[in-house]
């Protein structure tokens, strides 16, 4: 159980890593949680900026790089919160409210990496949602699921599948395998 209690904190570190990055309008950053400060390179086939609504649209093999992170999606949206006007002034765009991933989801770290079909960050909910063929890799541990919920500022992990019952293809499921440190330790025990 120590095994999956570790992995499945490094997949929330994982999470919490890309939700907290600094995102600014009208662009999108995986941050890295060992430099935050690091620039956000962005690239898509297209971006589409609505001021008015304070969107941005990354269409198109998006890649997002910052440091060693790096978010791939087929489309990133970046829902900034809406400024009230100041005096005379139009309402303007706030920090990062919401990110969608859409469409071969991808975040990749050194450590680890997660992949689905769509990603979304709330930071009113302070967490990550990853749905659709979830897959969890860190070393040689494999995690798989239907669901990841991630609660980003306690790094609680949830994996969940639709397929109920033993013995049934599509339910969670995880394969760990012992460190070295963990098989010596195993062996020295009665």
């Amino acid at each position: 159980m120590n095994r999956l209690t570790a992995t499945v904190g490094a997949i929330a570190a994982l999470a919490g890593a890309w939700a907290t990055g600094a995102i600014a309008q009208p662009s999108l950053g995986g941050g890295v949680v060992v430099d935050s400060t690091a620039p956000i390179d962005i690239t898509a086939d297209e971006a589409e900026v609505i001021q008015s609504k304070c969107v941005a649209i990354w269409r198109g093999a998006a890649e997002a790089l910052q440091g060693k992170t790096r978010l791939r999606a087929d489309t990133i949206t970046v829902y900034s919160k809406v400024k009230a006007a100041q005096g005379k002034g139009q309402a303007g765009c706030g920090g990062t409210d919401r990110i969608e991933a859409d469409g071969n989801v991808y975040y990749v770290t050194p450590q680890q990496n997660a992949r689905g079909d769509h990603a979304v960050y709330s930071q009113s909910a302070d967490q990550i949602v990853i749905t659709g063929n979830v897959v969890v890799v860190q070393g040689d541990n494999v995690a798989r699921g239907d669901r990841l919920v991630i609660k980003v500022s306690t790094r609680e992990a949830k994996m969940e599948s639709n397929v109920r019952g033993a013995r049934k293809q599509g339910r969670v499921r995880g394969v760990f395998y012992p460190s070295q440190g963990d098989q010596a330790t195993a062996q020295n025990q009665p």
